[in-house]
C-alpha cells in the first residue's frame, strides 16, 4: 500500500508549483481532486509542446497525471458551496492564488478549519503570505532574479536563468515537505495548520550555501561558470573530440590518479600543479593544457576510464540519451501514464525515491472529466448535476 493511501487533497493550483507538491502527494497514494474552471481548465493545459487531445499539453500531462479534474465555476454560488462541501471532506487543501485570494473567495484555511478542525491548507506564492513584496507577482525567471541566482549563473556576459524551472518545482517540493510533517503534527494532535510557501524563499534556500557566505563574510559569492566550487581547472567541464566532457578531480588522490591513468603522472612534478592552493593560483595555466588534451580524447573512453581509475566524470548528455541508459530502467524512475487520445503511454517521472508501484497506469485527467463523479460521491443525483451544469456552476 502507498504511504498516503486514505488521504484526499483538494487541489486550487495551476502551472508549475503547486502542481508538482499535489503531484508528490498523488504519487505516494493520496486521491487529488484537481479544481479547474469550466471550458479552459488550468491555463497550463495549453502550454507548449501538445499530445492527445486539446489542452493536454505534455508539461501539464507530466504535473498532473493521476488527479481527478473537476471543473468549478467559484465565480457562483453552487460553485463555492460545492468546493466547501469538498474542503470539509479533505485532509489537505491546496492553493496557489495571490495572496488573500483564497480568502476573499471563502475558502481561506480561518473558513475551512472552523468545520475541518484537522486540515491543512497549503498556500504556494510568490513572495509569501507576509512582508511588504506579498502582493507581487512572480514566475520562476522573476525568482531567479530576485534571489541572486540568475547573477550567481552568469558569466561577463551578463546573468543568465537556470533553463528549467528549478525555483518553480523546488518551491513545490519544500510545500509537500511541509505537508507531509503537518499530517504527522495532526497524527499527534488532531489539530489541522495553514502552511505559507513562498518561491523566493524556495529560491533563497536553494541559495544556503551562498548567503551563508554572505552572512559571514559581507560579500555575494560570485558564480563559478562551469567550474567545481573548489574553483580548480580538474574540476569542470571541457571540450572532447565529440563532445564535451564534466571532470571531479577536486581531492589530490583524484588528481593523482587522473594524471597516473593519463600516463602524466609526471604533471605533479611541476610546483604549479603540485598542490591544491597551487593548482588554483594556476588556474589558467593548467586549464589551458587540459583543453588541448582532452580535445584529442573520445569522450566514452574518457568516462570509462577515468570512473575505473575512482575519479568522477561524465559525459555530457541531452536529457533524451540520459533516459535511455540502461541505469535509468535499474533504477526505476522512468514510468508511464495513460494520456487520453495518444496511442501510447506518456513516459513520466516517478517520486525520485522507491514507493510501491501503482497497480495500474495512472492516466491524465481530461478537463472535468470526473465532475459527475465526485459530485455523485458527494450526493449530488443527476438531476442535480444538470442544473448545476444549467446554471453553468460546473
Amino acid at each position: 500500500m502507498l504511504p498516503l493511501a486514505g488521504i484526499r487533497v483538494l487541489d486550487f493550483t495551476h502551472a508549475i508549483a503547486g502542481p508538482t507538491a499535489t503531484q508528490m502527494f498523488q504519487q505516494l497514494g493520496a486521491e487529488v481532486i484537481k479544481i479547474e474552471p469550466p471550458e479552459k481548465g488550468d491555463d497550463f493545459r495549453h502550454y507548449t509542446e501538445h499530445a492527445g487531445l486539446p489542452g493536454m499539453s505534455v508539461p501539464f500531462a507530466a504535473a498532473n497525471f493521476g488527479k481527478r479534474s473537476v471543473t468549478l465555476n467559484l465565480k457562483s454560488a453552487a460553485g463555492l458551496r460545492i468546493a466547501r462541501e469538498l474542503a470539509a471532506r479533505a485532509d489537505v487543501v491546496a492553493e496557489n492564488y495571490r495572496p488573500g485570494v483564497i480568502a476573499r473567495l471563502g475558502l481561506g484555511y480561518q473558513a475551512l478549519s472552523e468545520g475541518n478542525p484537522g486540515l491543512i491548507m497549503l498556500s504556494l506564492s510568490g513572495f509569501g503570505q507576509t512582508g511588504p513584496w506579498r502582493d507581487w507577482g512572480a514566475y520562476d525567471h522573476i525568482a531567479q532574479a530576485v534571489s541572486g541566482m540568475a547573477i550567481m549563473n552568469g558569466t561577463d556576459a551578463g546573468p543568465f536563468k537556470i533553463g528549467i524551472p528549478v525555483v518553480d518545482c523546488f518551491t513545490g517540493y519544500l510545500g509537500a515537505i511541509a505537508v507531509l510533517a503537518a499530517l504527522r503534527e495532526r497524527d499527534a494532535t488532531g489539530q489541522g495548520k495553514a502552511i505559507d510557501v513562498a518561491m523566493l524563499d524556495a529560491a533563497l534556500k536553494i541559495m544556503g550555501t551562498a548567503a551563508s557566505v554572505w552572512s559571514y563574510t559581507g560579500e555575494a559569492p560570485k558564480g563559478t561558470g562551469n567550474r567545481g566550487f573548489r574553483l580548480v581547472a580538474t574540476a569542470e567541464y571541457y571540450a572532447c573530440a565529440d563532445g564535451w566532457i564534466a571532470l571531479g578531480a577536486n581531492h589530490q588522490h583524484q588528481i593523482e590518479a587522473m594524471f597516473a591513468v593519463w600516463g602524466k603522472a609526471d604533471m605533479l612534478a611541476d610546483p604549479r600543479f603540485a598542490t591544491h592552493a597551487a593548482r588554483v593560483e594556476n588556474y589558467a595555466a593548467l586549464k589551458g593544457w587540459l583543453t588541448e588534451y582532452l580535445l584529442t580524447r573520445e569522450g566514452a573512453d574518457l568516462e570509462a576510464q577515468l570512473n575505473g581509475a575512482g575519479v568522477p566524470a561524465a559525459r555530457l548528455r541531452e536529457i533524451g540519451e540520459t533516459l535511455s541508459e540502461p541505469h535509468m530502467s535499474a533504477r526505476g524512475l522512468v514510468q508511464h501514464a495513460l494520456l487520453p487520445g495518444y496511442e501510447r503511454p506518456l513516459g513520466v517521472l516517478g517520486p525520485g525515491f522507491a514507493v510501491d508501484a501503482p497497480g495500474e497506469l495512472p492516466r491524465v485527467p481530461v478537463l472535468g472529466a470526473d465532475t459527475d463523479a465526485v459530485l455523485d460521491e458527494l450526493g449530488y443525483d443527476a438531476a442535480a448535476i444538470a442544473a448545476l451544469r444549467d446554471e453553468k456552476a460546473i
